[in-house]
């Protein structure tokens, strides 16, 4: 209490303290502000930024000329997102900020229509103040499903618009709408929706709005390759010159400086409330909209928290314990664990292409909390590094922070968190399981492996879809079993992997294929049929998985169990290494049989060509010869 009375008075400090809201107050015309974020991930915890510093940071750089807006992707992150369609707990607390307006990211859409149905009566049925929630690339024509129907439904009673018009800010009006890319879109493969274009969806919406607004602003969840020229928001500002401002979301991407595309100003500020966004507008009298400042306010333990939000997210956090987390035997930030190292941080997770540790204990638990249950038969457990969202970093660890590592996915039932499941694969698509992650790992992060039960090696300096060199099942005693290409072979991973296993064939229009099975080879039709059960029938989460790996560790000098040492270190699980001349084409596999034969066949019709080449010049020569002769 004490803490929350000074942070309260700190923050009145600041707030009379003169901070400017603008910059240049003489120029002509009328000033605005729009202060942003966005890609919040639930993110609403203070131990790095988190929603009371933001609100505090809102609070400071706002006055009645200020509209603050998000561009998506506020939920699925930490352990808040487990009450996201029974308490709406994001949509209540972007309100509490002083959020205005949203729109979806592909993260909305985890839960499925039935789960942001549920969210949003949730957060309506709470009283509290809410964001308007735009969406506006959302197509509803033609017979409907019952999907689609269920979210058209939304559109009807207001719960979710096309564009919003907020009037009087600083006596204009400012239209907002809200996009998902293309990738978004793909990224959402459980929404259940017809997606218009996203292009075409802003153009239509310009042409509505432009008659009735001053400035419009796009919340794109559709994100830019980071170098402020290429990417889907840059596209989009291109090809709809109507648009003044884009608030850019979906690649968390970081701009320091706004980027500039015509007349449209692009603005983004990177994931989970590290920064809020700020764009100071001068609206000329002839209607023109130009920018007079722009900067990414950084949020962290230096920002004050406001004592509200704080308190509210203290009360989330205790909802959470007493609800989703009553039968794991976990509160939201008791330390279960203790680790007395950092290991591999999920940032260099995406810009290498190794052996990563963490994927490794996750992959490990997986196994362990198969035989707590029983289940003593896996072959192998595999983890896509698509779905790590962090890290273990030095220091005590909570069940909050093993959801966050294994924070996406949910159950047949409804609630949060990737159920873990096993099928059978052949042993010829274990093999293309590893060489998919050799050979394309590199250009496509969420493909790369880590293993439990398998060890291989890849030569980088081999042809595509041919660098492993070796691979085997590592069995107890250190033994190393080699993969028959006809058996079967148990595996162990979450949902999210089973289903990109599933899609492999339709994305390689079968050039491709792995399909999971069932014990006697069959298809599997439905994966949530293969998920792992507890004793009283609930889905076992990968994450609890996690946490309790963690609670089964020695304990150490902390007086918590602690992380073996094993995991400071590769343990060759996954063994990269370059090494050319005939070892690139030693053993060869199909692909390098076939490159062989192409590049033989090619060699033997050029030596023909040559041959008859040579052959013509002498015939021609001979000719030449008996003409002069007679």
């Amino acid at each position: 209490m004490k803490q929350r009375i000074l942070s309260f008075l700190l923050i009145a400090a600041l707030l009379l303290s003169g901070v400017s809201v603008f910059a240049d107050t003489e120029a002509e015309g009328t000033h605005i502000r729009i202060l942003f974020t966005s890609d919040m991930h639930d993110y609403y915890l203070p131990d790095k930024g988190g929603a009371a510093r933001m609100k505090t940071l809102i609070d400071m750089y706002s006055d009645e000329n200020t509209l603050v807006l998000d561009a998506g992707d506020f939920s699925m992150g930490t352990l808040l997102g487990a009450g996201y369609a029974t308490d709406a707990y994001e949509m209540r607390l972007m309100g509490a900020m002083g959020i205005q307006a949203t729109t979806f990211g592909n993260h909305e859409w985890d839960f499925g229509p039935e789960g942001v149905c549920a969210m949003l009566s949730a957060a309506h049925a709470s009283g509290d103040a809410l964001p308007e929630l735009v969406a506006s690339s959302l197509g509803f024509e033609g017979t409907l499903t019952e999907q689609q129907e269920m979210i058209r439904e939304r559109f009807d009673n207001g719960q979710i618009k096309d564009a919003v018009i907020f009037d009087g800010i600083g006596g204009k009006r400012i239209a907002v709408f809200g996009v998902m890319g293309y990738d978004s879109v793909e990224c959402a493969p459980t929404s259940g929706q017809d997606w218009v274009d996203y292009k075409a969806a802003a153009k239509k919406m310009v042409e509505k709005l432009q008659p009735d607004a001053d400035v419009i602003v796009c919340l794109s969840h559709s994100g830019t390759n980071g170098d402020g020229e290429t990417g889907e928001d840059i596209d989009l500002a291109k090809e709809v010159p109507g648009i003044d401002v884009i608030i850019s979301g979906h690649t968390h991407t970081t701009y320091a400086q706004p980027v500039l595309v015509g007349d449209t100003i692009l603005g983004s500020c990177g994931e989970y409330n590290h920064y809020l966004g700020l764009m100071d507008l001068l609206i000329g009298e002839d209607g023109s909209v130009a920018l007079e400042e722009y900067k990414l306010i950084p949020c962290d333990t230096s920002v004050p928290e406001d004592p509200y939000i704080a308190m509210l997210v203290d009360k989330f956090q205790e909802e959470i314990s007493e609800g989703y987390l009553a039968d794991t035997g976990y509160t939201f930030d008791e330390p279960i664990c203790h680790s007395n190292f950092d290991m591999i941080s999920l940032d260099e997770m995406y810009a290498t292409h190794q052996e990563y540790t963490t994927g490794n204990m996750i992959a490990d638990a997986y196994l362990y909390e198969a035989k707590q249950h029983g289940i003593t038969d896996i072959d192998v457990a595999l983890v896509g590094l698509g779905t790590i969202r962090g890290s273990v970093m030095e220091g005590d660890l909570t069940a909050a922070d093993a959801f966050e590592i294994c924070s996406l996915g949910v159950g047949s039932d409804g609630s949060a968190g990737h159920p873990l499941l096993c099928a059978y694969v052949t042993g010829k698509e274990l093999k293309l399981l590893t060489e998919l992650d050799a050979s394309l790992g590199p250009a496509v992060s969420s493909i790369k492996m880590s293993y439990a039960g398998l060890n291989y090696r890849f030569n980088t300096k081999r042809m595509l879809l041919d660098r492993v060199t070796s691979v085997g099942l590592s069995r107890s005693g250190g033994m190393l079993e080699l993969i028959e290409d006809d058996m079967l072979y148990k595996v162990c991973c979450n949902m999210y992997a089973a289903n990109m296993l599933g899609m492999l064939n339709s994305l390689t229009k079968g050039i491709l294929s792995i399909t999971p099975k069932n014990a006697d080879g069959t298809p599997v039709e439905d994966l949530y049929t293969c998920a792992l059960l507890d004793e009283d029938g609930r889905e076992i989460k990968e994450w609890v998985a996690l946490a309790d790996y963690w609670s089964s560790f020695r304990t150490g000098d902390s007086g918590l169990p602690e992380v073996p040492l094993m995991y400071s270190a590769p343990q060759n699980r996954k063994v990269k290494y370059e090494e050319g001349g005939f070892a690139r084409i030693e053993n060869p596999g199909t692909v390098t049989l076939a490159a062989l034969g192409a590049a033989a066949a090619l060699l033997i019709l050029i030596v023909v060509i040559v041959l008859l080449i040579r052959r013509a010049v002498l015939r021609r020569r001979e000719r030449l010869a008996r003409a002069g002769r007679s």
